[in-house]
Order: structure tokens, then sequence, then C-alpha cells
């Protein structure tokens, strides 16, 4: 993955929820962060990412840790800002979220109760464009492709190829997806 700059992934992230166009970035960003706990959440995990590599900039990552931790908190939200997640991911209903991920590409998108790894088990690496259903688990040192779908509450304990259509408990391909998933 190509180093992008903070903003460029916050833009990213932000179109996820909203298109900016004729809107500007400001009006669009102030309305999804006042509105939308998911990408509130995430707006914060990129700035203390962003901070946490400049000595200079200690005290401000200090605060923007708290910060980070209050949301995580408020909206039930676990996730660790060292992750290394790409543009345009999205938490479309918030609560019940725990992500520990090794991986997570461009436009991927997460719905409520979405659990993604587990200390003891392993760390996933999902792909990009991949829709993840409510209350899907995905745990161990595992592979979600490119243009996936994982269905709601599906618990997929090994990886999968790309285009897959993946549900059930435990998790098996039931169809495959004939085009790019634009969320």
């Amino acid at each position: 993955m190509e180093q992008q700059s903070v903003w460029s992934l916050i833009r990213e992230d932000l179109e996820a929820y909203e298109k900016i166009g004729e809107k500007g970035f400001f009006k669009v960003f102030l309305k999804q962060y006042f509105k939308t706990p998911g990408f509130k959440v995430i707006f914060y995990m990129r700035l203390c990412k962003a901070a946490s590599g400049y000595k200079l900039l200690k005290p401000l990552y200090l605060l923007l840790r708290l910060k980070f931790r209050r949301v995580q908190v408020r909206y039930g939200i676990q996730l660790d800002y060292r992750t290394n997640i790409a543009g345009g991911f999205s938490i479309m209903h918030y609560s019940g979220i725990v992500i520990s991920a090794e991986k997570i590409g461009r436009h991927v998108q997460l719905r409520q109760g979405t659990t993604l790894g587990n200390t003891d088990k392993g760390k996933p690496t999902i792909g990009d464009h991949v829709f993840i259903g409510a209350n899907a688990t995905i745990i161990g040192n595992i592979t979600i492709g490119n243009n996936c779908t994982v269905g709601a509450g599906s618990v997929v304990t090994k990886s999968f190829e790309d285009n897959s259509i993946i549900a059930g408990n435990p998790a098996k391909v039931i169809g495959h997806n004939t085009s790019l998933q634009e969320f």
C-alpha cells in the first residue's frame, strides 16, 4: 500500500459516507463529524496514527489518544490506532465493534457487532472493496480477498478468495460477486 497523507485518507473515508462534490470538504466533514459516530472514531484513529511518529507532537498525540479513547468508549468501537487501514473505510452502524486486524484494504464497510481478529487466534487481513455484515466474526491469521461480501452473523475462520460471497457458521462460499462493489 502506498503511503498517503492523513488528510487524503480522511477525505477518502469521508467520501465513503457522503460524496463531497460541490458541497465542499469542510461542510461535509462537519456534517459527518457530528452526525456519524463511525466517522468520528476513524477520524481520531487517523490523527493518532499520524501524530504518533513525531516527538515534537507528543503533547498533541497524548490529547488525541485521550479523545480517541473517549469516542471509542462512547460509541462501543474498539479499534487499535496502529492497525493498517487504507482509505475509504466506513463503519455504518456503531456499537459492539472490535477491530484487531493485520491490514484492512480500501473501501471496506463494516456493520454493527463486527469482530475482526482476536489476540489469541491471530489477526485477519481484509482485501479491498469488502462488505462485512452485522454481527460477523472474522478471526485467525486468514485473508479475505478483494471484492468479497461477508454475510450477517457469519463466523469466518479460514481464508477466502477474491469475489467470494461468504455466509454461515462456519462460513462457506455461497456465491460470487460478478462486478466490483462500490460503497
